[in-house]
């Protein structure tokens, strides 16, 4: 899914031709806004013009009152600022909205395989460890369609962004690097991504058509993708060099159209990522699936589009729950699949899901009575395992290059259960993260929903020790013993050094 917006400005467009300012929070499934002084607002079925909003006696609708934005005052009528559906409302309807966009993409059921061969080796083999699966390494190639209007043309130029996508250093709009740069960084060298950058197409239809409100969302963005592919196709574009996993399925198809976004949430080319509701096929062995479609709006910018292509070329999953928009921050600003700090050069992979995608360039064992020295921005990893889905590992973070914009700077200490899902925040044994943040000052802020990350989250500086009797603590999730005990965590800095006590681990 697109990266989740948190507290952005939106400015809205009414049908009367009006516009107004909101804030929002969510996804392309869940979503809420509210004005800037705080009043939820949603779109009044009957008008389509944005209403202030109130909360039904059971909490499970958002309610237009008759009070259209902007004309009233909001406090008045007795409404309270911040008015959210309850959980389960919000988390039905994600599931409503994400059933109406049909099948689920390619990247999801590739990773629903992996999880389930995963979980096979761990029910055959207990607590033995395993090594990560093959990953994403080596030479990967995408396409990016470009759409301009019959009355909306290209701004950008095809060569500045092809810039943007495959050159090495690129600079533009102040970006730091390219997509190429950032995941042959993050990578450390293992992913050569580029992207075949097409002319640009002009569609058949002026942009009204495509962001119609009145039809059903996805529709005509999929239309046009469609219609960028036949005039690809009808040129005699060569599709053979784009990588595609083993049923054919090119793995990353985008599509940046001319303008600004002029649709509200979840109408017409709202940008959003999912799969075509009819896979097309270009050749013999290639078929497109997956795709993301954004506008181009007036400058390009790194987070959102490395964000859908950790998706669709390494199957990472979002690590932010996108069931709600009241519960739960994921891991915030510490990784690029969740809200992935600054847009123009976005923060790191954590790793899990770098060791996952085979870019570990260093993996030590921690056991008993050892020192280990782990080095910041160089994929070095500590471990420390109960079997092959749950585990701990360890890695210092430096408020520097990819992670100028991380909260904290430190060793991030990462629970992982492969089997947990980061839409359940609850941190008990049946409902927690896949990717949870052992947050130094104990508070959980993240999995509260307080805040993105924030200043006391990783070890070193508040807290340099880690145990049974710490809290947090290093027990398993299902409240046993890990056996592991950190008695020195040395401070934040290029280089942290990692004391494990001497003692025998305690084992189920």
């Amino acid at each position: 899914m697109p990266a989740p917006f948190t507290g952005e400005l939106f400015t809205f467009y009414e049908p009367d031709g009006s516009e107004i300012t909101v804030r929002g929070w969510g996804n392309q499934f869940e979503a809420v806004f509210e004005t800037l002084d705080g009043y939820t607002v949603v779109r009044n079925p009957d008008s389509g013009l944005y209403h202030y909003a109130r909360l039904s006696d059971e909490g499970n609708e958002l309610i237009a009152t008759d009070t259209r934005v902007g004309t009233g005052d909001p406090q008045s009528l007795g409404l309270p600022q911040h008015a959210r559906l309850r959980r389960s409302a919000a988390r039905a309807h994600a599931d409503a909205a994400r059933t109406e966009m049909g099948r689920q993409p390619r990247w999801m059921s590739r990773r629903d395989e992996k999880r389930a061969q995963r979980n096979a080796q761990r029910d055959g083999e207990g607590a033995s460890p395993a090594p990560p699966p093959a990953g994403t390494t080596g030479d990967y190639v995408g396409l990016l369609l470009l759409v301009e209007f019959p009355d909306v043309p290209a701004m950008i130029s095809r060569q500045e962004i092809d810039d943007y996508c495959n050159k090495i250093g690129y600079n533009g709009f102040g970006n730091n690097g390219s997509a190429y740069d950032y995941f042959l960084n993050v990578s450390d060298g293992r992913l050569r991504y580029k992207n075949v950058v097409a002319a640009y197409h002009t569609a058949r239809h002026p942009r009204a058509y495509y962001t119609d409100r009145t039809v059903r969302f996805g529709k005509r963005a999929q239309e046009l993708i469609k219609e960028s592919l036949d005039s690809l196709a009808a040129g005699g574009f060569d599709f053979s060099e784009l990588s595609n996993d083993s049923d054919g399925f090119v793995y990353a198809l985008s599509l940046f159209y001319a303008g600004s976004r002029i649709n509200n949430w979840s109408e017409g080319l709202w940008p959003h990522s999912w799969t075509l509701a009819t896979p097309y096929v270009a050749s013999a062995t290639k078929t497109f699936s997956d795709y993301q479609i954004t506008d181009i709006g007036t400058q390009l910018t790194l987070r959102t589009f490395c964000h859908e292509n950790g998706h669709m070329i390494c199957d990472f999953p979002d690590l932010y729950d996108y069931d709600a928009v009241n519960v739960g921050n994921g891991i915030g600003h510490y990784s690029l699949m969740c809200f992935g700090g600054s847009d123009k050069n976005p923060t790191q992979v954590e790793a899990y899901l770098k060791h996952a995608a085979g870019w570990t360039s260093n993996l030590t064992t921690l056991t008993s009575g050892m020192s280990a020295t782990v080095t910041a921005g160089k994929n070095d990893f500590l471990i420390y395992r109960r079997n092959a889905t749950e585990y701990f590992i360890l890695e210092n973070r430096r408020q520097a290059d990819r992670d100028a914009s991380i909260p904290d700077a430190g060793l991030a200490i990462w629970h992982i259960d492969e089997t947990g899902d980061n839409s359940f925040e609850q941190m008990t044994p049946g409902q927690h993260y896949e990717c949870s943040l052992e947050q130094a000052d104990n508070r959980f802020d993240l999995e509260r929903r307080v805040n993105g990350g924030d200043a006391e989250d990783l070890y070193g500086g508040l807290a340099s020790k880690f145990g049974r009797g710490t809290a947090p603590n290093s027990n398993w999730w299902d409240g046993s013993a890990s056996g592991l005990e950190i008695e020195q965590i040395s401070a934040p800095s290029a280089s942290i050094t990692v004391r494990t006590k001497s003692t025998s681990p305690e084992r189920d």
